[in-house]
């Protein structure tokens, strides 16, 4: 049986118009289109990836809690530990017709840490993975994510055979140092832009010391997401990025459909404006490049339209065609010839018997108000990351080499956090939309939930990254992590955009995380066994020279045969209380000493072993 195809559906606001015959009037209308994916697919579509890590950055190879590694034994891991594990789960998720990449990169492309497209299927597997394991932070003269950009794109360009979708992911925990990212520096003809719309590149910062706005224009430009993996609030970011690569790769590994463009178009209303979020509109025309779209996922689109009401006869008038759409597509396993799914919601028209015009009675669509919306404070939220860059610049935080006085930043996401509060209560008691909500029995609590977690993650000082990437996830309308927001509101932002094969991988990521800590456990385990005994013999090696010392002198029977005086045998009595006494005030210490050594040690090993969030 043949896989279900790409569907696309029209939604009106209002489904009926109720006008008045005596006037000619123009209304206004919006209509929701929503490309839509299946569920499951019955063949995985194999996958070329291209994936792109920093390394320039030294923080890569400190414990991830940034503090110094113990001196006393208890294990550590860096981030790039972290890394390469969450990049060895991606490796065996990869299927047997699938082909990976590792480029390292600093200011350059780092050759002797850099692959090309192996093959996974027979010892490419363990051979990228023997890669990934050899890699170590290699400063360079900064960091530059362009030569690796275009080596990534000239890598997939290069291939034979481009019957597998091409996908890039780019990690990095600092800032580009050569190059500024974003609209207002990059010229229409920059050759950049043409490198970018040639395959969608997933960026991830990992810290706080990355730059989330060009991590996004990248990701935006290209249809990708940026995901924020920020640190937890004691500097660990554990196994958040082996489940926020799980989320990206359980997409990568479900493509239904490529080269999705979506066509809006009406015969007898004018479509006047069509909000698509990130998606753009594609030549002459007009449709709204949507791309790839994985099994499960939908794409609303809000289209506006408008038209002039004539002198028709008072009652039902013939419906108006509406709204039509239609999906043009290539599935992915083989990307084959295009296919086209389209879909007509008529519009209906009363005309009553009114000296005036009458209040329409029907209630907004639900659907369409809930995207309107969600467009709306997409715009707000750009706009406060707008006005958070100007004040960057403004205030001179935004130093050589991208790096930010922390003090100064954190004073900056207190400012945009009150821009945002005002501006968003200002929103809730003007919008008609958020007013039309309860009429609709629309809950719109969720928005309303991020915002305010928003607010209180740039209270805290937590970074924009977080606010970069819901940005990212609601304009793609894909899944995408922002782990800075206070939960649950990161949890709902995440989940929000989730197919059921995501969850699958996130539940695998889980378990695969359980599986290294248990071993982990274990290696601390033979740790604190082998700390244990070391503390105990040295109590037991300072009780024996002390038995020596006491075996050394002569016991009383041994001086009485000997015939010692009384003075003598007196003088060694002494002598032997005196040494007794110093052995217990030595054992005493030693076994003191040895006991804080002891809780010190724990400490060390309870706060590694709390790097992961299963233990927490």
């Amino acid at each position: 049986m043949a896989l279900e195809k790409i569907r696309v559906s029209v939604g009106m606001n209002p489904p009926i118009l109720l006008i008045d015959y005596s006037h000619q009037l123009t209304l206004n209308g919006t209509a929701l289109v929503r490309v839509e994916a299946p569920s499951s697919m019955k063949s995985h579509a194999p996958i070329d990836l291209v994936t792109l890590i920093n390394i320039s950055q030294q923080s890569t190879s400190l414990p991830a809690d940034a503090s110094p590694t113990p001196t006393d034994g208890a294990p550590s891991s860096s981030r790039m530990d972290l890394l390469k594990t969450a990049m060895k789960f991606v490796i065996r998720q990869l299927a047997v017709d699938d082909r990976l990449a590792i480029v390292a990169f600093n200011d350059q492309v780092v050759k002797e840490h850099t692959t090309g497209i192996l093959e996974i299927s027979g010892g490419g597997r363990v051979a990228v993975e023997r890669k990934v394991d050899g890699l170590v932070a290699k400063g360079g003269d900064g960091t530059a994510f362009k030569p690796s950009l275009e080596y990534a794109v000239k890598l997939l360009d290069d291939r034979a055979d481009k019957k597998r979708v091409g996908f890039i992911v780019l990690i990095s925990d600092c800032a580009d140092t050569k190059f500024k990212w974003g609209d207002e520096s990059i010229a229409l003809t920059d050759p950049v832009r043409g490198l970018l719309h040639k395959y969608p590149v997933h960026a991830f910062g990992l810290g706080k010391s990355h730059d989330p706005a060009a991590l996004h224009y990248i990701a935006k430009t290209s249809y990708g997401t940026y995901s924020s993996i920020a640190d937890d609030h004691d500097g660990k970011n554990s196994n958040k990025i082996m489940e926020a690569f799980a989320v990206t790769v359980a997409g990568f590994k479900t493509v239904v459909a490529v080269d999705v463009c979506v066509n809006i178009w009406s015969s007898s209303l004018q479509v006047t404006r069509i909000d698509s979020g990130g998606y753009t509109r594609r030549g002459g025309s007009g449709g709204v490049l949507v791309g790839a779209l994985y099994a499960g996922e939908a794409k609303d689109l809000v289209a506006h339209f408008s038209f002039r009401t004539g002198s028709w006869a008072r009652g039902y008038h013939a419906a108006l065609s509406g709204v039509t759409a239609s999906a043009t597509y290539r599935d992915a396993p083989g990307r084959q010839a295009a296919s086209t799914d389209t879909c007509s919601a008529p519009l209906a028209v009363h005309v009553a018997d009114s000296a005036s015009p009458p209040t329409n009675p029907c209630t907004p669509h639900p659907a369409v108000l809930r995207q309107v919306v969600r467009l709306k404070v997409l715009d707000l939220v750009a706009g406060l990351l707008r006005e958070f860059q100007a004040l960057k610049e403004e205030a001179g935080t935004a130093a050589v080499h991208g790096a930010r006085e922390e003090g100064d930043d954190r004073v900056l996401q207190a400012v945009a956090a009150s821009w945002l509060r005002r501006k968003w209560r200002e929103f809730k008691q003007s919008d008609e939309s958020w007013r039309d909500a309860p009429r609709s029995f629309l809950d719109l609590g969720g928005v309303d939930g991020d915002v305010h977690a928003m607010v209180g993650a740039l209270n805290q000082g937590l970074g924009v990254g977080c606010v970069y990437s819901w940005l990212s996830s609601c304009q793609m309308q894909r899944a995408a992590s922002a782990t800075g927001l206070p939960m649950p509101a990161a949890a709902e932002t995440g989940l929000r955009f989730r197919t059921p094969a995501m969850d699958a991988m996130v539940r695998e990521a889980h378990r695969q995380a359980a599986k290294e800590a248990s071993v982990q456990d274990a290696g601390a385990s033979v740790v604190v066994g082998k700390r244990a005994a070391e503390l105990l013999d040295e109590i037991n090696r300072r009780f024996e020279l002390w038995c020596r010392l006491d075996h050394d002198l002569p016991s009383p029977r041994q001086q009485e045969e000997d015939g010692d005086d009384d003075k003598s045998r007196s003088l060694s009595a002494a002598v032997r209380g005196d040494i007794s006494r110093a052995r217990q005030y030595d054992i005493y210490m030693a076994s003191d000493h040895a006991i804080k050594q002891w809780r010190s040690f724990l400490t060390s090993v309870e706060k590694t072993r709390s790097q992961d969030p299963e233990d927490k």
